[in-house]
């Protein structure tokens, strides 16, 4: 493999690189663990090649170091972390062969980044065989279409540059440049790097890595090692590696059964979709993010969690919810929040992706935001608290709610906070009661569009930036659901809203007004049905394109609160699990935030430390709740039975194909199969019934799920 061509960046100059040859502890090979899963189905969604989750990063290099200690220093980080000598690798899966285990590994399917010793390779960032500890393996990792490879030494191909002047700015523009193509996971270490010199003394080490190998939490891990590593200490083995995690989390009896138990709680009472509204015309590229820099935001953040008894991360998480809400029509709000996972026993000593997707489900009603922030607060802590689980049991779960509530559960809003340890520091001194001094800090914000990308994992996502003295804060929409300019008018809405609710008690219904946003226009035929939106004719007409008939229709029915209230037919009842079986700590990252962001929520590890969540208070709401009492509102779909769709179940199963994907349209929660057509369109409930029911049949079982204890 030949080495890739020096960057090129305006004042360096390219010297000859250096190669630096590393030696691990060991190598070996396991399934991916759940934070890496996370990360690398994101990457599924990308093209080959594309940066979108690549990490640019620079260290300075202080003192007097030469060149030589600086290589040492890379070497030696190389070696300590497993993570970054570590491929994902493609395996088959022949009959339970070539998985995870110990007859794969001196094969090359990392292709020539698992070159041998003897095979001649001369290029960057390759790596020799790899050994096995088979001690990490398990069988049902063969079951597993990729796998993390350890290997245990090789050699980096590093970077020299010499800087005409500033080497830290030179680096990082350097770091970028490092950063902007994409790694082949397979086949390439996670991480290049260059050294830039001035004079000929390293002053800066510039680092392109990848999400799958560091997320925020190791980055600052490894910015604390890295002036010890260069003044040549001796640093104890890191007490946890990416090996160690997948070992544990596939340990007996499994962790995150909790966590589980919250997300099957979130899954039933949040909404279908933050989306259940008509799209539009995508604009292109399609995805739009712009970004906001205001110190008086993060001001009155700060007093607003204060006086509520609640952190900052929290009053960013409800204001965020609260201008979805306001945007889409809903009264209660879904966020999946990217939880660190940190603070759980051992993860805060790994470096590698930890980070998973909470669910935090916020009740908003008619009430004001002072009133979301206290309940609010506790979903968010609640969610923080419980983002450690299964990847496969959540998506289990997942499906079994989407097959009960008649529609894919799209939960694709989300939010996350880099900051260290979820705070500011070092704010501008104001008085949040002073109008004025407020007012004067308004005139420093600054907002800036940050870029457009053709596919991201997400309808709209919310971030905080690392800055310690200003709220730095970003919005993605995606627009074939909302406009660019949304994201814009999100940003100095939510300055607007927080700025706001230090004086006055704002009230909720008032909040789209106050940031200056306008609400979705949902034409004739969309009905709401508990916390979903939906079209009413174009469910009609997907009940009969699914059934290959134009003898069918869709009503709007009202049934008393325990007439066929069974899982099979009432819209929110699940077997998935009720608001009711929550245990007070329930509900608990798919898509990160841009990897600029190093989505390492800082706020996770100070969340999961705060007030407790109060047994009871449940995600939102029960299932029943959903629906109202005493003439819940269902959709009945009637049609005439033949052959093959003779029974509800069946039915179900074409609307549910057929519905894959869409937000705007609800399966029937009661289907009723017709011996004949009525003679008018207002005759379906007088007509002989041969069958009826909800169709959800037992698809729902503890099984499916997965048990938890």
């Amino acid at each position: 493999m030949t080495a890739s061509p020096p960057a090129q960046v305006t004042g360096l100059t390219p010297l000859p690189p250096r190669t630096v040859e590393f030696r691990g502890a060991r190598g070996g090979q396991a399934a991916l663990t759940w934070g890496q899963q996370g990360i690398w189905r994101s990457t599924q969604w990308l093209d080959d090649g594309d940066p979108y989750f690549n990490l640019a990063w620079t260290l300075p290099v202080t003192g007097a170091a030469g060149l030589d200690a600086v290589l040492r220093a890379v070497g030696r980080l190389v070696e300590r972390h497993e993570t970054l000598r570590t491929a994902f690798v493609r395996v088959r899966d022949d009959a339970g062969e070539n998985g995870a285990g110990e007859n794969d590994a001196g094969e090359n399917d990392a292709g020539e980044n698992e070159a041998r010793e003897d095979d001649g390779t001369d290029g960057e960032n390759t790596v020799r065989e790899s050994t096995v500890r088979e001690d990490t393996v398990r069988e049902d990792t063969v079951r597993e279409d990729t796998i993390q490879r350890v290997s245990r030494e090789g050699r980096l191909t590093v970077g020299v540059y010499e800087a005409a002047a500033k080497p830290m700015s030179a680096a990082k523009a350097l770091a970028a440049e490092l950063a902007a193509t994409g790694f082949d996971y397979a086949a390439e270490l996670p991480i290049r790097c260059a050294v830039v010199c001035q004079r000929g003394r390293p002053r800066a080490l510039a680092l392109a890595l990848s999400h799958l190998a560091l997320d925020g939490w190791s980055l600052n891990m490894v910015a604390a090692e890295w002036p010890r590593l260069v003044a040549g200490e001796d640093l104890p083995a890191p007490s946890r590696q990416p090996l160690d995690q997948a070992a544990f989390e596939r340990s007996d009896p499994p962790p995150g059964g909790q966590a589980l138990r919250h997300w099957r709680t979130g899954l039933a009472s949040a909404p279908r979709s933050m989306f259940d509204f008509p799209m539009r015309e995508p604009e292109e590229p399609r995805f739009v993010r712009h970004g906001m820099d205001s110190p008086a935001a993060a001001v009155a953040a700060e007093a607003l969690a204060a006086r509520h008894g609640v952190t900052t991360s929290s009053v960013l998480t409800v204001a965020s919810a609260a201008l979805l809400a306001a945007v889409t029509g809903h009264s209660t709000a879904a966020l999946q929040l990217i939880v660190s996972n940190r603070h759980h026993p051992g993860m805060e000593a790994m470096a590698g992706p930890a980070a998973q997707d909470g669910l935090c489900v916020i009740e908003l009603g008619t009430g004001t935001f002072a009133d979301a922030l206290r309940h609010g607060h506790r979903r968010t802590m609640a969610t923080y608290r419980n983002g450690h689980y299964d990847p496969a049991l959540v998506h289990a779960a997942w499906d079994a709610e989407a097959w009960s509530r008649g529609a894919d559960i799209d939960l694709d809003a989300f939010f996350n906070d880099v900051r260290q340890g979820g705070r500011w520091q070092g704010l501008p001194a104001a008085d949040p009661g002073d109008a004025a001094a407020l007012a004067a800090l308004r005139k420093r914000t600054r907002t800036f569009f940050v870029g457009a990308y053709s596919k991201v994992k997400a309808r709209i996502f919310f971030a905080t930036g690392p800055s310690p003295s200003t709220c730095e804060f970003y919005v993605l929409v995606d627009t074939a659901f909302l406009p660019g300019d949304v994201a814009l008018r999100m940003l100095t809405g939510l300055e607007e809203l927080l700025v706001r609710a230090v004086s006055e008690d704002v009230p909720l219904d008032q909040v789209a007004k106050i940031a200056g946003l306008d609400p979705v226009a949902r034409p004739a035929g969309w009905t709401a049905i508990g916390h979903d939106w939906v079209d009413v004719p174009e469910t009609e007409a997907l009940l009969r394109r699914a059934c290959g008939t134009d003898l069918a229709a869709v009503v709007i029915e009202h049934t008393a609160a325990d007439a066929g209230n069974s899982a099979a037919d009432a819209p929110g009842d699940s077997a998935a699990g009720s608001a009711g079986d929550a245990d007070g700590d329930s509900a608990g990252g798919g898509a990160a935030d841009k990897a600029g962001d190093a989505a390492g929520d800082g706020a996770g590890d100070s969340a999961a430390d705060g007030t407790g969540d109060a047994a009871g208070d449940g995600a939102a709401g029960s299932a029943d709740d959903r629906d109202g009492e005493g003439g819940a509102a269902r959709l009945t779909g009637y049609l005439v039975a033949r052959p093959g769709l003779d029974t509800p179940e069946a039915v179900h199963a074409a609307v549910m194909r057929a519905a894959a994907g869409r937000t705007d349209v609800l399966a029937p929660h009661h289907y009723v199969l017709c011996a004949a057509p009525p003679a008018g369109p207002d005759g379906w409930p007088a007509c002989p019934r041969r069958a009826e029911g909800g169709g959800r049949g037992p698809d729902i079982s503890n099984d499916r799920l997965g048990k938890v204890t």
